[in-house]
């Protein structure tokens, strides 16, 4: 990426990035347990919603294809 996109997120002190990422990821643990798979696209679709309206952009359109492939579900032309 280059240093002018970096420009835009100045350096805070005191933030610890890594014990806030602990403590996201423990919420979302917590808050998507035992959900269905489409209960985790719902919430990652709302959670993608809201940091989009936080950013002040229009979100990215969602596509109707899966947001997932298998390794079984791809084609065999690869090889």
């Amino acid at each position: 990426m280059s240093s002018l996109l970096w420009q835009r997120f100045p350096v805070e002190p005191g933030l610890h990035t890594l014990e806030l990422k602990d403590r996201l990821q423990e919420r979302i643990m917590k808050e998507t347990r035992g959900a269905s798979p489409e209960a985790l696209v719902a919430y990652f679709r709302k959670a993608s919603h809201r940091f989009w309206d936080e950013v002040g952009c229009a979100h990215p359109g969602s596509e109707a294809s899966p947001m997932m492939v298998h390794d079984g579900d791809q084609s065999s032309d690869r090889e």
